[in-house]
């Protein structure tokens, strides 16, 4: 299960002030107090980035139930809408929405990522949407 952490942080910014500001990870872990700890082990092993000022400030259960690829410096996670269409015992057609992410440069490659990883299995499934995330990095 993925648990999306909030870290605040005081960073000195481009004009040498220093500002507190929210960092967002994401960790693949089985239980909240796990994803407490890789939070606080981020913390502590980052203080000295962080100037000594930094803390856990949100962990909540991510509704991400797949990472496509590595996280690659300078590049963003996207995050991916998925829909599963099928049809329940009444006969009704239902949707089921999954979310997943990515690392990529852009939208663009986002993107291509995304349809070639739906090819590998999930060709039953709509990329609904891809949408930047905030999150920086998994922990």
């Amino acid at each position: 299960m993925f648990y999306e952490i909030k870290l605040k942080v005081e960073k000195e910014n481009s004009k040498g002030e220093m500002k507190e500001v929210v960092e967002h990870f994401i960790t693949d872990v089985g239980l909240f107090a796990e994803a407490e700890a890789n939070g606080l082990e981020q913390y502590n092993g980052n203080c000295d980035e962080y100037n000594g000022n930094c803390d856990v400030i949100s962990i909540t259960r991510s509704k991400v139930i797949e990472i496509v690829n590595e996280k690659e410096e300078g590049k963003p996670f996207y995050k991916a809408t998925l829909i599963d269409i099928f049809i329940d015992d009444n006969g009704n057609e239902k949707e089921t929405k999954s979310y997943t992410l990515v690392c990529a440069k852009d939208i663009t490659e986002a993107n291509r990522l995304m349809q070639e990883h739906m090819r590998l299995g999930l060709n039953d499934m709509r990329l609904d949407g891809i949408v930047k995330t905030k999150i920086m990095d998994l922990i």
